[in-house]
């Protein structure tokens, strides 16, 4: 016997999935709690949850339904059910981060903050933050080379000498650091590569300039200034510049109801994006409707 009101199908399937993805929002805060890191199985495995609870609660419903089951009653369906799973949802996250997980909204802040820079490390250094680079490793030079100057009480001449030693490693340095060899673009100018790279190169570039000025009384002083540059450049990373210029991109939620009111509208949308598919399914299943034959 058909059900009086098919409708109440789609309520009972819509608390299911409420308390499906209340579920999931526990297990998750489990998974944090344990430094887990398969997130990512989580998100399929609602996904999937989506799909099979509305599937199955648009299919009780077509069975219940007195009438032929058009699309649009198909997808009101699937609407009702993601829309009652989304106030249910509402109301246990609102609970979960107020009085379950007071800090599962920080925890999530720095969670993403931490993707979002393991992305930038995944980049290539863009030639703007490349010139960036080596300008700052110019004027940290420069600063190094007045103060060995200074410490060392030098005479014009060897300051000369010290000078032209600095100037020469600076421009050798910054023709090899700008070519961006194809072999090394792949690797070495990787973001989370390139800080040690072009300290590397720094030092390569003093031996070479050591070996070919040995003889020298500047030498040891353009060695000092080098080094002390290169010891500098250790707190220096693109990197670092990148995500503190564009890490406000990252959505921060400072208080419950914000995030929770996010989410269920989340929540709801792709249930509506799924029902989609859903409700084509079942309405394209259902027993058309058949001509009569004629007499």
């Amino acid at each position: 016997m058909k059900n009086k009101n098919p409708w109440l199908v789609c309520v009972k399937w819509g608390a299911l999935l409420g308390v499906a993805l209340s579920i999931f929002e526990l297990v998750k805060m489990v998974a944090r709690n344990v430094e887990f890191e398969g997130a990512k199985m989580f998100d399929i495995a609602i996904i999937i949850v989506f799909i099979l609870l509305i599937h199955a609660g648009v299919k009780e419903f077509k069975e219940k339904y007195p009438q032929r089951l058009s699309f649009a009653k198909a997808f009101m369906a699937c609407i009702i059910i993601s829309f009652v799973g989304a106030v249910l949802f509402f109301g246990y996250d609102l609970l979960h981060y107020s009085l379950i997980e007071k800090d599962g909204l920080a925890k999530k802040y720095d969670k993403a903050l931490n993707n979002f820079r393991a992305s930038i490390e995944r980049d290539t250094i863009s030639t703007l933050e490349l010139n960036a680079y080596l300008d700052t490793v110019k004027v940290m030079m420069e600063e190094q080379e007045t103060l060995v100057c200074q410490e060392n009480t030098l005479s014009d001449s060897i300051r000369m000498d010290v000078h032209r030693g600095t100037q020469l490693i600076e421009r050798f340095y910054d023709e090899k650091m700008t070519a961006r060899r194809a072999a090394d673009t792949a690797h070495n100018y990787q973001m989370a590569n390139f800080a040690p790279y072009a300290r590397r190169v720094l030092v390569e570039t003093l031996q070479l300039y050591i070996a070919q000025n040995e003889k020298e009384n500047s030498t040891r002083y353009v060695e000092q200034v080098v080094q002390q540059t290169n010891s500098q450049l250790a707190t220096v990373n693109p990197v670092d510049a990148r995500f503190e210029q564009n890490k406000s991109h990252v959505p921060h939620y400072d208080k419950a109801l914000t995030y929770v009111s996010v989410s269920a509208m989340m929540n709801l949308l792709y249930g509506m994006f799924f029902g989609l598919f859903v409700a084509m399914f079942h309405y394209r299943s259902k027993n058309p409707i058949e001509e009569k034959a004629e007499s």
